[in-house]
């Protein structure tokens, strides 16, 4: 579903003094198209990095619109990234899938160390997590750490141990399973959170073992899920350096006592969440 602001006239807004270069890596996937659509409403200039220009082409639906540079690239070729990258103030990195396992873990890698040799210290990357890379609220656990977990999320924990150790100024986005808006719109009620889940930690799981902390999380699971949308307006108001979510993990739930639903295949299967 290509998001409606990259089939309408919202290219015509002009530039504002808060305006931003970014650079969004994987530019034409369900996230990365949506921070393009609502990065330039906003008057951001931005420069889209993609494999494959005719797709993107495709997905506007009209010529490349005032405000956006098209750079053709892979993610995987560090020799690409490194030009790509210079001259902006954020780097936005929206590429690579959790699933490919140590594919993504050596993506993330490869956009960490080529963000720190372009942008240097304190430079501004953002980048994707997921939600079991947050911390359990007064533990020193991560949510990966829990029993019945899937180990494939644990790429998310050593993607995260790798940009921590880095002197950049980053944040990582933790969301659940995103779906699409129904209305192709952002809510601004959403629950948001620095480091550890947006919500409570059931008061009984201090006194149990992890299972009941991993059976509470799983309980929440559908208050994780947010719209592509949602996320992305989450962190366009959180672009610049040196903000509440500087060198932190950004979560995000559905306001309290709503809950989401996805239904999606996985190795065969039919899977709901909600």
């Amino acid at each position: 579903v290509v998001p409606a602001a990259l089939r309408t006239g919202l290219w015509s807004i002009p530039l504002t003094t808060a305006s931003m270069n970014l650079l969004i890596l994987g530019a034409t996937g369900n996230m990365g198209q949506r921070l393009l659509a609502q990065g330039l409403t906003r008057g951001h200039t931005i420069t889209a990095f993609v494999r494959n220009r005719a797709k993107l082409q495709q997905q506007l639906g009209t010529a490349v619109p005032p405000g956006l540079t098209v750079f053709e690239g892979d993610v995987n070729d560090a020799a690409a990234l490194r030009p790509a990258m210079t001259g902006h103030d954020v780097v936005i990195n929206c590429a690579g899938y959790v699933a490919d396992g140590a594919a993504f873990i050596e993506l993330v890698d490869r956009v960490v160390t080529q963000a720190e040799a372009v942008l240097g210290p304190g430079g501004r990357l953002w980048l994707f997590g997921g939600a079991a890379a947050l911390d359990v609220p007064g533990t020193d656990l991560m949510g990966v750490d829990l029993p019945g977990v899937p180990a494939l999320y644990r790429a998310h924990q050593t993607n995260f141990r790798r940009v921590a150790a880095s002197k950049l100024d980053w944040s990582m986005m933790c969301p659940g399973p995103m779906v699409p808006s129904a209305t192709g719109q952002a809510r601004a009620d959403l629950r948001i959170s620095k480091d550890v889940w947006p919500f409570p930690r059931p008061g009984y799981t201090r006194w149990l073992p992890r299972l009941a902390t991993s059976l509470a999380f799983k309980q929440h699971a559908p208050e994780l899920i947010v719209s592509y949308d949602d996320v992305g307006a989450v962190l366009l108001d959180h672009l610049p350096a040196g903000g509440r979510f500087s060198r932190a993990r950004v979560g995000v739930a559905l306001p309290e006592g709503q809950r989401g639903e996805k239904v999606y295949e996985q190795a065969g299967k039919t899977v709901k969440i909600g």
